[in-house]
């Protein structure tokens, strides 16, 4: 596929967004103490499943650097070579938190729909691009921000995008 040959302009990730940040490597436990954290497991097939959650204990100034707002991006970082590069919108109202093979994007609303983006790195556009960067360590694929930043998206007026988005969730 060739990105250029879209009628909409394109775009490099990073040039939409506001923050890419690495989430929290501290070990998470099984007995809900502290607060939820999402993980890689937790994003499946484009959406996030926010059952089989484990929870994190981090200080208060952690936590806030951490906690994930309406609109956050979460790109997996690592997995395997089919799954390295799956990414779901957060939309839920309770305080969240992201481990460390996560990778939070958070777009500027004013320039880019934050569902139409994971759309699109979800899709064979953004999939030709991930398979592309990803490295194999240890059986394990990898895209690192850096990586991420340079992913190429068509970029749509933003009511455009907003409605490729309705299409998308009637069906």
């Amino acid at each position: 596929m060739d990105i250029t040959r879209s009628k909409y302009p394109f775009a490099e990730v990073g040039s939409v967004a506001s923050l890419i940040q690495y989430g929290t490597s501290q070990k998470a436990n099984t007995s809900s103490d502290g607060t939820p954290v999402i993980r890689m497991n937790n994003l499946v097939d484009g959406q996030l499943d926010l059952r089989n959650l484990k929870h994190i204990r981090l200080n208060a100034n952690e936590t806030d650097k951490l906690t994930l707002l309406d609109g956050d991006i979460l790109f997996n970082r690592t997995n395997s070579k089919e799954l390295v590069g799956k990414c779901a919108v957060f939309h839920e109202q309770d305080r969240y938190v992201f481990a460390s093979y996560l990778i939070r994007v958070r777009l500027d609303i004013s320039r880019a729909n934050p569902d139409f983006i994971s759309f699109v790195l979800n899709s064979p556009i953004g999939r030709q691009q991930i398979d592309a960067l990803s490295r194999q360590i240890i059986g394990q694929a990898n895209v690192n921000s850096e990586e991420l930043r340079s992913l190429q998206i068509p970029l749509p007026p933003l009511p455009v995008q907003q409605a490729m988005m309705k299409r998308v969730e009637a069906g």
